[in-house]
């Protein structure tokens, strides 16, 4: 049997054209839901307290209905006080999973889907060395939830403060650094650091897995 050209067109016109459209919408839908949606969430909840803090110099509205109830009195206090990071500058508050292998993906991965997690074989809080700690800026996973907990990591500066949770205890660090470096620069994790360091990193720009955005911090309040 033979098929001529304008058979062959009719059929890409009422067939194959159609299909390849739905899932390129498809494929678009996605990657709304999931890259997108979860930056623009997080970047409009960061704007809207920026606006109450610098209009009415309060965090949230339950500090402007309760004048004594202020963020900066409980800016060391986490939802998350057996294991987790919170920094009050970009009103970040997450759990940790702690010493996860960051050359096994399935570990890793699962990690992610619960919060920030603490790359094993580095310094725990509370010793010397590097504490080395990742999570996404954007991620096309379908994890609405967790998609965009770095995300606002390039808005930290020098002196901001950064609380650690481990095993009930608490121990803050200050920004003291930011490096944006390639995926397989991680000359940083080899280097002899004087003191307790952390250091936070996800994908940079966010959106994209070209480059890596690193916070250094130092521990402070000892």
């Amino acid at each position: 049997m033979s098929f001529s050209w304008s058979k062959i067109r009719r059929w890409l016109t009422l067939y194959l054209l159609p299909i390849l459209s739905v899932l390129l919408f498809l494929i678009f839908l996605r990657w709304i839901v999931t890259t997108v949606m979860p930056v623009v969430w997080v970047e409009t909840k960061y704007q809207y307290r920026k606006t109450l803090i610098t209009v009415f110099h309060v965090p949230d509205l339950k500090s402007l209905i309760i004048p004594n109830f202020s963020w900066m009195t409980w800016e060391g206090i986490s939802n998350h006080q057996q294991y987790g990071i919170r920094i009050p500058a970009i009103f970040l508050d997450e759990p940790v999973v702690f010493n996860v292998d960051p050359n096994d993906n399935s570990q890793y991965t699962q990690a992610l889907k619960e919060g920030i997690a603490h790359a094993s074989s580095t310094a725990f809080p509370d010793n010397p060395g590097l504490g080395y700690y990742f999570a996404h800026s954007s991620s096309g996973e379908v994890d609405l939830r967790n998609n965009a907990i770095f995300y606002l990591l390039g808005k930290l500066k020098e002196g901001d403060k950064i609380f650690i949770w481990y095993d009930q205890k608490k121990f803050e660090y200050q920004v003291y650094g930011q490096l944006i470096v390639e995926p397989n620069e991680v000359n940083f994790l080899y280097q002899e650091y004087d003191g307790e360091k952390i250091v936070l990193q996800t994908c940079w720009p966010p959106g994209s897995d070209r480059q890596r955005l690193l916070v250094f911090a130092e521990r402070v309040g000892q």
